[in-house]
């Protein structure tokens, strides 16, 4: 095993009896951060030879993938990256066709993309291209060809990129094991190759001896079309040793306990501003340009723990790429330094939690404009699907500015960095349990709308002063608490803005507001529309084990009336 992914390659592509070479292939084998957050990425594509831009599409596709999946943000998914770039580029393919006039000019042509990041395979597909995988000498065939009509003699393409605005695409995930061979090949090539001649070409050591070896067997063996293969072997999975993982993880020292006066790395500190289990916050001066800055440093509990030293290292990349006022703002720290701590901006102003105890029965207006403020921070973490997990009163300060800000991103869920092999089992939900989404306390992963319901709460507890709860809800309970109206507890809050709580905080994901913006406008705004939603059935406030047990129940009664009155007919 290796501390990271290490992939071997080959390709080739010729025209072959054809005057054209409609085929395009690429590979990219990036290092460091790329290959770490976004993997290895291989891409073929034929063009469809009836489309006269045949040529041109198969090049589009093959070097936007290239280019802009590496281009997206590290916190993407692989899913999300590669779907949202193809989806682009079958846009642009279809657009420009439609645009020009010539007979039969089409940008046509199929997409298949193998993706190889952390410890598992990603396969996006379109077409009649192919991915195989050759492990442990069998065989398998991981796409399907997209063709209409089971003619082997005159095969018709169904589905291709550019033929229409929007593209279904496949999409698989697998995991990898180490001698891994995948192959990706045009239909000139594995139209001309049986099962046994791939396997053996496949397992040649030089993958670009293999690449080559394909297409000229093919070409042999009477391929009449362009002829392209890849071939890529892994070599090397991340390590799952804990001690090696851990020694990287390590290679800062944790900082003593600071007291005011004393010098980290060119900061000098000048007072304690929180301690708790997990961190030290410390407000210092950076002695170089005299500015004020927080320091925050991990605690000596966890100085065994690299689950604890992920998560500290984890909140400032999250932070370095959120670009938003209303999020807190990390620092770059000095290039030598010797110590793991993280270096924010420094904000003068309350957390929302003092600002509710000063502000125990604040104007409406005064909420819409906090909220609406948190809502912008929320949209920063969203777009880059990210989830705080974690925003509460105390996660959210207010600067002399009135400008409201984010904070303590030490429980953000990454999608893109979830995708890389980890050593240890990743900790469940990391947020307090009063503003966490119901789904999460019952065991589901946290999302987006996780973080809208915990606006919710914040928002009703600004006006109330109370939760919208006697207990935090579970989406795994028998039968969830009711929601307390906001006017039981506030009689001059409108009708319309209780509804539009009563939706914000609703125990099921699918009842709440699908986005913020929509939130945002109800609380502004009344919404007719939610003065129609507030009864809710008994069927849908009851679980199905008491639907059940009331069902038997009335069956019985129904069964013992029935007794009776036959006794009294008789």
């Amino acid at each position: 095993m290796s501390p990271i992914l290490s992939v071997k390659a080959g390709q080739a592509s010729q025209a072959g009896r054809k005057a054209e070479n409609q085929d395009s292939i690429g590979i990219r084998l990036p290092s460091g951060t790329a290959l770490s957050f976004k993997g290895v990425a291989a891409v073929i594509s034929d063009g469809v030879s009836a489309c006269s831009g045949a040529r041109e599409a198969a090049q589009a596709c093959v070097t936007g993938m290239l280019s802009d999946y590496y281009s997206t943000p590290d916190s993407w998914s692989v899913e999300t990256s590669a779907s949202r770039v193809a989806g682009a580029i079958n846009r642009w393919l279809h657009g420009e066709g439609a645009r020009r006039q010539e007979q039969g000019h089409g940008m046509l042509c199929t997409l298949s993309t193998l993706i190889l990041k952390s410890t598992t395979a990603y396969l996006f597909h379109v077409g009649d291209s192919r991915i195989y995988l050759l492990r442990g000498g069998h065989l398998e065939a991981l796409t399907r060809d997209h063709h209409i009509g089971l003619g082997s003699d005159n095969p018709v393409l169904n589905r291709a990129m550019g033929a229409d605005v929007n593209i279904d695409i496949d999409f698989r995930r697998l995991p990898l094991q180490l001698g891994d061979v995948f192959i990706l090949t045009t239909d000139g090539v594995h139209e001309h190759l049986d099962e046994a001649t791939i396997i053996r070409l496949a397992s040649m050591p030089d993958l670009e001896q293999a690449a080559e070896a394909f297409i000229r067997t093919a070409l042999d063996n009477g391929s009449p079309d362009n002829v392209s293969a890849q071939l890529l072997r892994v070599e090397g999975l991340p390590s799952d040793d804990i001690n090696a993982h851990y020694e990287r993880l390590s290679e800062l020292r944790f900082p003593p306990p600071l007291s005011p006066g004393q010098c980290l790395d060119g900061y000098r500190v000048i007072r304690e501003l929180h301690a708790s289990k997990r961190t030290q916050v410390y407000l210092a001066v950076e002695e170089a340009s005299g500015t004020s800055v927080a320091l925050k440093t991990p605690s000596p509990n966890y100085l065994d723990d690299p689950r604890y030293i992920d998560q500290f290292l984890t909140e400032e990349w999250v932070a370095r790429r959120i670009d938003s006022p209303h999020v807190l703002r990390f620092l770059d720290p000095p290039q030598d330094r010797r110590f793991l701590y993280g270096v924010t901006e420094y904000v003068t102003g309350p957390t929302l939690r003092s600002w509710m105890h000063d502000h125990p029965r604040p104007r409406l207006e005064e909420v819409r404009n906090i909220v609406a403020q948190i809502a912008r921070g929320l949209r920063a973490f969203h777009r880059l699907e990210m989830v705080h997990q974690d925003l509460k009163p105390e996660n959210v300060v207010i600067d002399g500015d009135g400008t409201v800000k984010i904070i303590d991103m030490g429980a953000v869920r990454v999608l893109g960095v979830e995708q890389i092999s980890k050593p240890w089992q990743e900790e469940g939900f990391l947020g307090t349990a009063s503003y966490a989404g119901p789904e999460c306390l019952g065991g589901q992963a946290a999302t987006a709308a996780a973080d809208r319901y915990a606006l919710g709460v914040i928002t009703y507890e600004m006006l109330t002063g109370e939760l919208p709860y006697n207990l935090p809800p579970a989406a795994s309970l028998r039968r969830c608490p009711d929601y307390r109206s906001a006017r039981a507890v506030r009689s001059d809050i409108p009708d319309w803005v209780d509804n539009c709580l009563r939706k914000a905080v609703a125990v099921s994901p699918r009842q709440r507001y699908e986005a913020l913006s929509e939130f945002l406008r109800d609380l502004q705004t009344p919404n007719p529309a939610l003065s129609d939603q507030i009864f809710q059935p008994l069927s849908e406030r009851l679980d199905p084990a008491t639907w059940r047990l009331i069902a038997g129940l009335s069956l019985v009664a129904n069964l013992v009336l029935i007794l009776l009155l036959m006794t009294v007919l008789e």
